[in-house]
């Protein structure tokens, strides 16, 4: 076998392979052979078809799958005689006829160089919290506003209040919908209606007949009425005022306190709130330290690589779509573009992180994170049974360990500054300024 490699633009090399005449020879009149012993052509006997006559009728045909199947068994012996590793399949192609054997060019690109900066120089801003007594007050007045009931009033409509409407819509004498809408309740200041239409509820009677215009928003989900002024006619049901439960014992022993002592409440809130917490700020140390990687690096992307992600991308949002039961439009790859090279380049970084400081994922940490994880279901010592005989499973587990181990590798060597936050700050993160 003779190979010789040229190295084109970017990541991109083109490998050009001759497989010796010995080799065709070999795989052509195998397969040959193959054939005369399974073809029926009349006048024959089965097996005893002479092989000229096999060869005038199959032959070309034989010769291309021998020359196929030599092409991808001696591709892969060329990459590993050349110590190549391609970031992706190949483009294959047959050359000119050769002398002596088969030639034949693979184009193919290979994973970049990677080269790290400095962990130690790495700027990382670590956010931490502490679970203060307001927060806590906070919880319980979420709670609270979970068990709020809901009790009918004589008087005006106002902010806060619960509106029960009946109404009809039309865009253009388009109805909004296929029937009248029966008792819908409309929050007032909930601003879940379209522009204009919780004002018109405000200040108003039971027993109210209304007519009023509304404007639907330009990005509203049904094209036909995106941007058009709606005309209503609503008669209001009742008006409903909200009342909240007081925290008292009662109260208490809903969330599983039997004491029902308000310092016994407190405590079983600020655990629960302090798992809940640990969990985000361990997804959030992760986001922010892989973030700053990708930021701080930069590394020439495979395209290969990079469209293989997008294929997965959309796979994944086709399946999301499907098992919601919800039609999925084909999006153009471009939408995923940028969100995919991230990724690449971050598991690449990532893995060449890992390479050179020989980090391995730890055998007991995996054991503790099955065991955390099978702490959930009603039978523990099933589901830890499983993940010991389940290979592939393991291997999940040990990977996120070893993102995990790899997380707190660069906050030991990175120069790291503590964020103070409050809970509301983290649990309830700002949208970004449009």
């Amino acid at each position: 076998m003779q190979v010789s490699v040229e190295s084109g633009s970017d990541l991109k090399k083109t490998m050009t392979v001759v497989v010796p005449q010995e080799d065709v020879d070999t795989a052509v009149n195998k397969r040959l052979e193959e054939a005369r012993r399974n073809v029926r052509i009349d006048g024959f006997r089965p097996g005893k078809v002479p092989m000229s006559v096999v060869k005038s009728k199959f032959g070309a045909g034989i010769k291309a799958e021998a020359l196929s199947e030599l092409t991808q068994s001696f591709y892969y012996k060329a990459i590993v005689q050349e110590k190549i590793t391609p970031a992706g399949p190949p483009e294959i192609k047959p050359n000119d006829e050769v002398e002596e054997g088969y030639s034949f060019s693979a184009t193919f690109e290979t994973y970049p160089e990677i080269k790290v900066n400095s962990i130690e120089k790495l700027k990382i801003d670590r956010p931490t919290v502490e679970i203060a007594s307001r927060d806590v007050d906070a919880m319980i007045e979420k709670l609270r506003l979970q068990k709020m009931t809901w009790k009918t009033s004589k008087g005006k409509s106002k902010d806060g209040n619960r509106v029960v409407i009946n109404f009809e819509g039309k865009v253009n004498d388009k109805p909004v919908s296929d029937d009248p809408i029966k008792s819908f309740p409309v929050i007032l200041g909930s601003k879940s209606m379209i522009q204009g239409f919780e004002d018109n509820l405000t200040g108003i009677s039971t027993g109210d007949v209304l007519s009023f215009d509304a404007t639907f928003p330009e990005e509203y989900a049904q094209p036909d009425f995106a941007g058009q002024v709606g005309h209503f006619d609503v008669t209001v049901e009742k008006i409903e005022v909200s009342e909240l439960p007081e925290v008292d014992s009662t109260f208490i022993k809903e969330f599983g306190v039997e004491s029902g002592k308000d310092d016994d409440f407190r405590a079983d809130l600020k655990k629960n709130m302090s798992l809940e917490l640990e969990n985000l700020l361990a997804a959030k140390r992760k986001q922010i330290v892989m973030d700053a990687i990708v930021a701080d690096n930069e590394v020439q992307l495979p395209s290969a690589m990079v469209d293989s992600e997008i294929n997965q991308m959309m796979a994944s949002m086709k399946e999301q779509a499907k098992q919601a039961q919800q039609e999925q439009a084909d999006l153009p790859k471009e939408l995923f573009e940028e969100q995919a090279r991230k990724r690449v380049k971050l598991g690449l970084l990532l893995a060449e992180i890992i390479k050179q400081n020989d980090i391995k994922s730890d055998d007991k940490k995996v054991t503790q994170k099955i065991e955390e994880f099978a702490s959930t279901y009603e039978s523990p010592e099933e589901v830890i049974n499983w993940y010991s005989t389940n290979e592939k499973e393991r291997s999940k587990v040990e990977s996120v360990v070893l993102e995990e181990q790899l997380v707190d590798f660069v906050l030991e060597k990175a120069k790291v500054t503590e964020k103070t936050m409050s809970f509301d700050e983290i649990m309830n993160p700002a949208a970004p300024a449009v």
